[in-house]
């Protein structure tokens, strides 16, 4: 899937922009803080709900207006469209109907997003590897959502029986044991997917000429010890979790660990080794929804800043096989293209826009 037009009104420094955008490569150049990549978070808005730089709606809306929206038309038919109101209200809604859930979005749009926050995964929280995992499976597997959401539900009701400090063995026993059925749920559906994840990195990375990411090796931490029940876990838990007033074992515990030798790897890896490593999970994780369903759509922010030359050109080959669609920043023209114009078609002839003050521009030869 692709977007063919996006309209974007009062996000950031961007008044109003109505662009139509090509299959393969759009290229948006400009100084910094001339909006491009605002452009990036306006999309990652529309596939998520929110921004990617900031979880307050009204620091994204252009300054002295009450609210913004976003809007796209996808190739598959489908019509996307967030607002969002200063004073915490807005609507998202899909083919102009009412959608219950960001995560709705997110079905209709498969997105990924390389930054330079994303290369924080290997020495981030468990959390950010663990949604790294997340995305796979939920694009994948269509059951995981509501499993998720049941598990959260149940986890929610046991951490409020927790603080209360005197719990009844029935009352927390219903919901450990709706937690227990939709945990153990979640991380069979986690575990399948995890390991295609692992041998999909794997491959990408034995492309690669020899080094100490040829050793990398990735593993799965569930939540809990592998040689019981989480129903078990949990019984076994309940008493320090009451002292600490959370449930401290389950799959929201869950972990991505990535070694060299048996040593963290962001403790082993040069810093463009440890990029390089976080392009191949992100590559891998969008080949594994290629197999299931569409193609997602790749967000590139200025990759000449995070990647050499020859780590760009990888980058862009691995891209190509996997995405449907890229939208890259970048200063220059000139070296941002340089490893997209490579490829073969559709990937080496990016349609490029110029971005100044928020004004965005398609340059005439591309736009005809």
């Amino acid at each position: 899937m692709a977007l063919s037009r996006l309209l974007i009104s009062n996000f950031r420094n961007i008044s109003r922009a109505d662009l139509f955008l090509d299959t393969g490569v759009n290229l948006f150049c400009g100084v910094n803080g001339s909006g491009k990549t605002s452009i990036l978070e306006a999309v990652h808005m529309l596939a998520t709900g929110r921004s990617f730089r900031s979880r307050q709606h009204k620091s994204v809306i252009r300054h002295d207006h009450s609210g913004l929206t976003v809007f796209t038309q996808l190739d598959t038919g489908f019509n996307l469209g967030v607002e969002r109101l200063a004073d915490g209200g807005g609507r998202v809604r899909i083919n102009q109907a009412a959608a219950e859930s960001s995560s709705q979005l997110a079905n209709c749009l498969p997105l990924q997003l390389i930054n330079s926050d994303s290369f924080a995964a290997l020495d981030g929280g468990p959390g950010v590897r663990r949604r790294l995992l997340d995305w796979t499976v939920f694009h994948v597997e269509h059951l995981f959502a509501q499993e998720w959401k049941n598990y959260q539900i149940a986890l929610k009701q046991r951490n409020a029986l927790l603080r209360r400090g005197k719990i009844d063995a029935d009352a927390i026993g219903i919901w450990e044991h709706q937690l227990a059925q939709s945990g153990e749920r979640v991380d069979t559906l986690r575990r399948g997917q995890f390991q295609e994840l692992q041998a999909a990195v794997t491959s990408l990375l034995d492309e690669l000429p020899q080094s100490l990411l040829n050793r990398v090796d990735i593993s799965f931490r569930r939540g809990w010890r592998k040689e019981i029940a989480l129903a078990e876990a949990l019984r076994e838990s309940r008493e320090g979790d009451l002292n600490q007033g959370h449930t401290r074992t389950g799959p929201h515990r869950a972990d991505l660990r990535f070694t060299v030798a048996g040593e963290p790897a962001h403790n082993v890896l040069s810093r463009g080794q440890q990029k390089m490593l976080v392009c191949a999970v992100r590559t891998a994780m969008a080949q594994l929804v290629c197999r299931h369903r569409e193609k997602p759509v790749f967000l590139v922010d200025d990759l000449p800043a995070e990647l050499d030359d020859h780590n760009q050109q990888v980058f862009a080959q691995w891209v190509g096989r996997c995405a449907s669609q890229v939208l890259v920043t970048g200063i220059d023209e000139g070296t941002t293209s340089r490893p997209w114009r490579q490829l073969e078609a559709p990937w080496n002839c990016p349609k490029v826009f110029h971005v100044e003050h928020g004004n965005i521009s398609a340059e005439a030869s591309a736009a005809q």
